[in-house]
């Protein structure tokens, strides 16, 4: 599935750009983090809020509390394998490590797919997925996941802290659909609120290149770190659920979607997060990076093994 390694290939190309924009300081620190405020705050809330109301379909997707289950037995099971190595990992990284088995690239890379790979019916029903993945996936990595790991001492959770923007505009646009008001919602907000959104998706890859750029160390990656990561993100995962997926045989593309979740590379915005809870963001990019590039080649392996046994009518 030489197109699913394209897709791939362009978030390169877009990371190399912020990258080269911070190494000749037009993008600086001041705009990384004003970059990475929009990104979260108001882009990617808005992106989700459109996609839901426009998209959903109480008939064709099941409920949202089947994606809010599957988002955390994928991070509980990335949790415990990154769990199982901890002693092997120095103590000032052992938080990075964690997170970066944990979460993956939930939203860019499976949307991307999805509209390279499938027929226009498939990838409306393939986006609400992805959406409705987030909802879960984002109280874990922006909230009750990400406070885990990175808990310092005797800092107290927030509750606050679940009603993040993204979670936000995934509730009101569920809501919307539950009390049969789309048709209310002006075409025009919708479509303003979809041009905005889409911007998340270059965005969050400049703001990793911006990352990579900051790292002074990038020359000596810890190697054998980065090995497992990638070996537990991008082979033990994704063959654990490929596994679960021939015992316990969701329809078709439910299946196919897990699978996807579960071979996806670490979270290309994890370093932002990192960044906030003021851990290793830069080493945490790196292992953002060799996911992705890694991901190339094992990503298409996953889909071609799923739909070689699976066969899917795209």
């Amino acid at each position: 599935m030489e197109v699913i390694s394209l897709a791939i290939i362009k978030l390169f190309l877009i990371t190399f750009l912020g990258f080269y924009l911070y190494k000749r300081t037009i993008l600086t620190n001041h705009a990384l983090n004003f970059l990475s405020t929009f990104v979260i705050n108001f882009s990617l809330p808005l992106l989700i809020f459109s996609n839901i109301v426009e998209n959903f379909s109480l008939k064709d997707i099941p409920s949202p509390w089947v994606f809010i289950f599957l988002s955390i037995i994928i991070f509980i099971s990335g949790l415990i394998l990154s769990l199982l190595f901890i002693h092997s990992i120095p103590k000032d990284l052992r938080r990075e490590f964690i997170s970066m088995v944990s979460f993956q690239n939930c939203g860019y890379l499976p949307m991307n797919i999805a509209f390279f790979l499938f027929s226009p019916h498939l990838k409306k029903i393939f986006l609400v997925y992805t959406f409705l993945y987030i909802l879960g996936f984002d109280i874990l990595m922006w909230s009750i996941g990400s406070f885990l790991i990175f808990k310092r001492g005797e800092e107290k959770f927030k509750v606050s802290s679940l009603f993040t923007p993204p979670i936000l505009g995934i509730i009101s646009a569920i809501l919307i659909i539950l009390l049969k008001v789309q048709k209310f919602v002006p075409q025009f907000i919708l479509d303003t609120a979809r041009m905005i959104g889409e911007t998340s998706f270059v965005l969050s890859m400049i703001i990793l290149g911006g990352w990579l750029a900051k790292n002074k160390s990038i020359n000596k990656v810890d190697i054998p770190i980065l090995a497992k990561v990638s070996l537990l993100k991008l082979i033990v995962i994704p063959l654990l659920f490929f596994l679960l997926i021939t015992i316990y045989k969701p329809n078709l593309l439910l299946g196919l979607f897990i699978l996807l979740q579960a071979s996806m590379p670490s979270a290309a915005s994890l370093p932002i997060v990192v960044n906030l809870r003021k851990a290793n963001s830069e080493f945490t990019s790196q292992g953002v990076f060799l996911t992705h590039l890694i991901s190339i080649v094992s990503v298409p392996f996953w889909l071609n093994l799923y739909i070689m046994i699976f066969p899917l009518e795209l």
